[in-house]
């Protein structure tokens, strides 16, 4: 199918009220596809708690008849209803579509009529890790459930990275064939900072010292997370030559986070550790302020066990910092030359990595020049011409 034959495109926009990777993914992905001159349509398919609580953007849209917010209902803990899930099908039924896409798993639903469609799979995190991803044992089994229905009626896979395609071959036995890879990028919003004065006032208006050396963490804290690995590595981190200890901000709205995050666990490693003048839990931040914060820090730090794509890394080499990332992710292929890459399973490693950066100021300055070139290839723009071209192949059926 070429792309000047016109396709009517459905697009499941629930996860848009979600906080975390999906719901960013969803919103920097919608406005270059939309930008994208070829004659097809795209409609947004929202619950009505998305509809009320999100900026919607320029485009058709209906709005789905739920009891519930469906990007809560679908939380670490939550099940959804299964009268939504019907209700949300149905009402996707009744449109005349040539193909639909859900961004991401997470928000799959089963479509009524035999509509194509696209499933995006970050990763297999929740396969691979699903002891600690969940909190109960029964929500491990509805994951799984929803995930293999979800391959089931899928036509075909999309991906954020080639070590997310490798996993999903692997670990959910999906044909090379149905995948496709549509790799994520750094928001517009993040670049290099002409100065430190924004992050400085920043810091002081939180009672931090403005001139902080810190290691800056974004994202949840569940447990495959590995926030605690990253607490060990920072107390074995001697303070640098200007006597500043080595400090970590914690950035994310972890009182408000609908996956599993043990906090609890966090902070009674950090008082085990005596960490509790050196880690700051900062809530959130919006990008313009995380733009400072990625700028001033000494490295973006990922210390989880398995990420698909590990984009505050990108975020952060986009600002031109380096990050401490681990190895069980495509970021030593992305950023390689931006970043020192470890085992998460050996603290030992990881914390080699901690110091690689923290004690030499002349590798740092390499890795950051390194991370921002390669930060400059990835473009958001990028992604949306072959989320397009994977939606084309699943209207026709097959890769050619």
């Amino acid at each position: 199918m070429s792309a000047q034959h016109h396709l009517r495109i459905g697009i499941d926009g629930t996860c848009l009220a979600s906080g975390r990777g999906y719901g960013r993914f969803l919103r920097e992905l919608l406005p270059p596809l939309l930008a994208e001159d070829v004659g097809h349509t795209y409609v947004l398919f929202v619950d009505e708690a998305t509809a009320k609580r999100t900026d919607l953007p320029d485009m058709p849209t209906e709005r789905l008849m739920t009891g519930e917010s469906q990007a809560e209902a679908a939380s670490g803990d939550g099940a959804r209803n299964p009268l939504d899930l019907w209700r949300m099908g149905r009402g996707v039924a009744r449109h005349p579509l040539d193909v639909f896409y859900f961004p991401s798993v997470f928000s799959w639903f089963p479509v009524t009529r035999r509509i194509p469609s696209a499933v995006a799979i970050h990763d297999t995190i929740p396969e691979r890790h699903g002891e600690i991803v969940f909190p109960h044992r029964i929500n491990r089994w509805l994951w799984q459930a929803k995930s293999w229905a979800a391959r089931k009626q899928a036509r075909t896979i999309i991906t954020v990275s080639d070590y997310a395609r490798r996993q999903i071959e692997t670990v959910l036995d999906v044909a090379p064939s149905r995948i496709f890879v549509t790799p994520e990028a750094p928001s517009p919003a993040f670049s290099p900072v002409s100065d430190d004065a924004a992050c400085r006032a920043w810091l002081q208006a939180r009672d931090l010292a403005p001139d902080s050396a810190y290691f800056l963490f974004v994202g949840g804290v569940n447990p495959h997370k590995n926030v605690e690995g990253l607490l060990r590595g920072l107390a074995r981190l001697e303070a640098d030559a200007l006597g500043r200890p080595a400090q970590l901000l914690l950035v994310g709205s972890y009182d408000t986070d609908t996956f599993h995050a043990d906090t609890a666990s966090i902070r009674a490693e950090v008082e085990r550790l005596g960490l509790g003048d050196r880690v700051h839990w900062v809530g959130f931040v919006p990008d313009e302020d995380l733009r400072h914060l990625y700028a001033g820090a000494v490295a973006a730090a990922l210390p989880a066990f398995e990420e698909g794509f590990g984009l505050p890394a990108v975020e952060a080499a986009a600002c031109g910092t380096p990050c401490v990332a681990t190895r069980e992710s495509p970021l030593p292929e992305v950023l390689e030359g931006g970043g020192v890459f470890f085992d998460p399973h050996d603290d030992d490693d990881l914390a080699l990595a901690l110091q690689t950066v923290w004690r030499d100021a002349e590798v740092r300055e390499t890795l950051a020049s390194g991370a921002l070139a390669r930060a400059g290839v990835l473009d958001w723009s990028v992604t949306a011409r072959a989320t397009r071209e994977a939606l084309e192949a699943t209207a026709r059926g097959a890769r050619s």
